[in-house]
This record gives structure tokens, sequence and C-alpha cells, in this order.
């Protein structure tokens, strides 16, 4: 394979590897303090000899679930810098390695790449022009039937997964997937003008644990829609935001009424609330797509419709909600029944009680929710960001002064 101009998709952020280190790709979302950019490509810094000085355009993606990749970033390559490179494990950073980054000075907020964290295993993979994020949501996909909610979903073909255990993914020039990526990569209004900026040494939330991450249930559909329930009945001034500022329903004798809230007890419907004059029906998604048959259109949707229909023999003022995380973007709307239900968002929950402290238990719920409100479904991200940033400043403390 002799053909330059490949582009790589590379996977960030992604797996079990990074949760207690530091991911090497890190860099990659930042400019180094000699204002130049540096790539790391997934697992260790290294690509496959037959790829060396071939690849010229990199896209950053990362996994959303259900076979789906968010692209989240793009980079344009001037040279690649770890040639034939070989990982061995433990045995520190490899000596043209550290050369290469003494002699061009690359650090991070003032330390050596080197310095930082469990970096002397890694490599450098290449000098990049620029790296920008993208500015708007784009995904890749292998399935053309897949019901994901976004104008900006590509289809990618005679390909087996994107997100598959290399963490690389090579396009060749002329292949049947280069012109999409190819035109995906040229179209200035997906991608922000300003490239990535020098690390922010006061960006750390120095952020702590919830309850519900230590015993893994962050995720839980269930355990949320609980607390969900717990504080819309509890607290009033939760409650009157809720209807008013997220569910936009202005009646003012519902913002003052106490709700009933039944919990998967009336048809297995996640929230059914239920005031004087309202029913209000809330299907609560966070990693789980919507159940049922897609030729049909007949879902959980369409059964908690007709459920509410039954059940509203007082001729109450219906009203239907699909509750989920900014990260799912299933199209439910292609289910049947689908367009009677409104989507809100948890960053909308996020917005209305992000100022507020209540006491222990709401602490923990605001953590929740601000964890569902981000964009992609996990932190590993923001956790990756912080142990960047405090591994930094560490090394800067200890560091001898110079006289």
């Amino acid at each position: 394979m002799d053909k330059k101009g490949v582009i790589l998709l590379n996977n960030l952020f992604n797996g079990e590897y990074i949760k207690d280190k530091l991911g090497g790709e890190i860099i990659n979302m930042f400019q180094a303090d000699n204002k130049r950019f540096y790539i790391y490509v997934n697992p260790y810094g290294n690509i496959s000899k037959q790829w060396d000085n071939k690849i010229t355009q990199i896209l950053f993606i990362r996994s959303v679930g259900n076979g789906i990749v968010k692209v989240i970033g793009k980079a344009e390559i001037l040279k690649q810098i770890s040639l034939n490179a070989v990982r061995k494990l433990n045995q520190g950073i490899d000596k043209y390695q550290k050369e290469f980054i003494d002699s061009e000075q690359i650090s991070y907020g003032g330390v050596k790449v080197y310095e930082i964290g469990s970096w002397s295993n890694y490599f450098i993979t290449f000098e990049a022009k620029s790296i920008n994020k993208a500015k708007k949501d784009i995904y890749l996909t292998t399935s053309k039937t897949q019901n994901f909610d976004s104008n900006n979903v590509l289809v990618l073909e005679n390909i087996g997964k994107i997100n598959n255990q290399s963490q690389k993914l090579y396009i060749e020039p002329g292949s049947i997937n280069y012109s999409i990526l190819e035109n995906l990569i040229k179209k200035d209004d997906l991608w922000e003008k300003a490239h990535v900026g020098l690390v922010d040494l006061k960006g750390s939330d120095n952020r702590s644990e919830s309850l519900l991450s230590i015993i893994q249930k962050e995720d839980d559909e269930l355990v949320n829609s609980n607390l969900l329930a717990h504080f819309l009945v509890s607290d009033g001034l939760f409650w009157s935001d809720f209807v008013l500022k997220i569910l936009r329903i202005s009646d003012i004798k519902l913002v003052d009424a106490t709700p009933v809230i039944s919990r998967e007890t009336v048809g297995n419907i996640d929230l059914y609330i239920e005031t004087e004059e309202h029913i209000i029906v809330i299907e609560n998604k966070i990693k789980s797509g919507i159940s049922g048959d897609k030729k049909s259109g007949y879902s959980q949707l369409s059964k908690y419709f007709e459920i509410a229909l039954e059940n509203n023999t007082s001729n109450k003022k219906l009203h239907f909600f699909v509750l989920r995380p900014n990260y799912n973007n299933e199209n439910y709307q292609l289910f049947k029944n689908g367009k009677n239900y409104i989507e809100i968002k948890y960053s909308q929950i996020y917005e209305i009680i992000k100022n507020r402290s209540v006491d222990f238990y709401f602490e923990e719920f605001k953590k929740v929710v601000k964890k569902h409100s981000a964009e992609y479904n996990n932190e590993l991200f923001e956790i990756m960001n912080d142990r960047f940033i405090q591994q930094i400043t560490k090394k800067q403390v200890t560091k001898p002064k110079r006289y």
C-alpha cells in the first residue's frame, strides 16, 4: 500500500484502561506550550509500519453506544514522529522520543510531557498543522437503519466496526468511504474556527465522586426516575420550575398542585404524574433505546400513550414527554405515536437546579443530573482533563527552583 492521503479514525477516551490512569490522548485536546500541536494515537502512540508517512488527516471519534461514534475533532498532519515505534512496557520513555521532546521543548503548563503521569510509556505520534474541535454534532455509523436524531449522520460501508478493539480505522484514498470523510473534513461550518488552546490550569473542577457513581448506579433508569420523583413531590420550588421551565405548561393550578407520582405501577410507565386536572407521562431513557418493533412503529411510547388514554376517565389534560441525556439521540418520533411526545433533556433539569443547595441528597441528585447533561455517555474526558491539570500542578510544585 503506497498511497498517501490516508484518513485515520482514532477512538479517544474509550474503555476501562484509563479509569485510574492518565490517558495519553488528553494532549490531543490542547496546544503545547511551544504553540505547536502534537497528536497521540490510541492505544499507545504508535502505528503499524505499513501506515508510516501515509496519514494526512485524523478524525478523533468517541463511542456513544449502539455502534455509533461521535466525531469530536480533526487534525491536519504535518509530520509523523513515532516512526517504527515499538512500545516496551515499563521500560520508560523511548530515547528517541525523549530527545525529540527535549529538543522541541514539548511541555504543557510548563511541564515536559514525559514528566506527566504515565506518559513515559507512550509516544507522541504526529505533529499537526492544527487541531480543531467539532462545532456541531457529527456521527458515524455502519447501519443504514439506525434511528438516530441528527442531521449529520454519515453511514460508512463495508466496515465491520467503527469502534474496534485497536481503536484505529484507516480509510485509504479511492475506498468507498474516503470521499464521504474528505467532504466532512472540508465543511468549514462543522468545525470550530479557532484551534484548541493551551491547557487551562484553572480548569479543573476537583470533582468528587457521587454516591451513585461509587455504587455504579448513575446509569440506572429506575434509580434516576426514583430520585426525580422524590424531589418533584418533596420540593415545591423544583416542581414549579420543572412545570414552567421544562415542561413549559403555564397552568397556575398545575404549578401550585401537589403531584401524585406513580413509579412503574401504571403500565410500567417510568413517571405517571397526576393532578386534579392533568396527567403527565414521562419516559426516562438513559443508555437504552426505545423498545418496540421498528417496522410497525409500535413501541413503549405507543403502549404508554394508549394506557394514558384509557386511564383518563375524568377527561384530564394529557402530556407526554421523553426525558433523556444529551448524549442519547435516538429518533423516537419514528415510532407510532412518537410525535405526541415532547423531548426534554437532563441539561434542562441541571439548569434549574445547578445553583441551588438544599441538602446532601439534593447535591447527589445534582451530580447525577450533571453527568447526564454531558454530550458523551461517560465522564472519561472530564476525568482525564482534571487529572492532567492536577498532575501538571503537582509537578510545578515539586520542581526545584533555579537561582
